[in-house]
């Protein structure tokens, strides 16, 4: 692949395909599970959120969603497999994360949103050029 003949759009999705996906492979994979551990990481996150009126399990499901959503989530991404499904499941899992920062008046709010507007930015570009195949 010659990146200095792809077009604007294909450029900006191949460099974030790179750029989220090693990022969130970091996070989500030696950050999570190899750093932190899933068992600490579970506790970090409800010992966060049972301090709110969201019920114990569900923090606990939720942690666990987290734990293993953004390891697939970046090998989909890395792999360039169905993008506009795995930018736009990409997308759902951070506004999940948003919505968490709000519930617990976390800092990360607005990085949340930045990344949401990204992934949803991502998602609508994913479309086929009209006239062309599917990638």
């Amino acid at each position: 692949m010659d990146w200095g003949k792809l077009d604007t759009r294909r450029f900006f999705l191949l460099g974030m395909r790179l750029a989220f996906g090693l990022w969130l492979f970091y996070v989500g994979v030696i950050t999570k599970w190899f750093l932190i551990g899933p068992v600490h990481f579970i506790g970090f996150i409800t010992g966060q959120f049972d301090k709110t009126w969201s019920p114990h399990l569900l923090n606990v499901v939720l942690a666990w969603v987290i734990v293993c959503s953004e390891p697939i989530l970046s090998v989909l991404i890395l792999s360039g497999w169905k993008p506009r499904l795995v930018w736009s499941a990409a997308a759902l899992f951070m506004f999940m994360l948003t919505l968490g920062q709000t519930i617990s008046n976390g800092s990360a709010q607005f990085q949340n949103w930045a990344f949401l507007v990204l992934l949803l930015t991502c998602a609508a570009m994913s479309d086929p050029l009209p006239g062309t195949r599917a990638q």
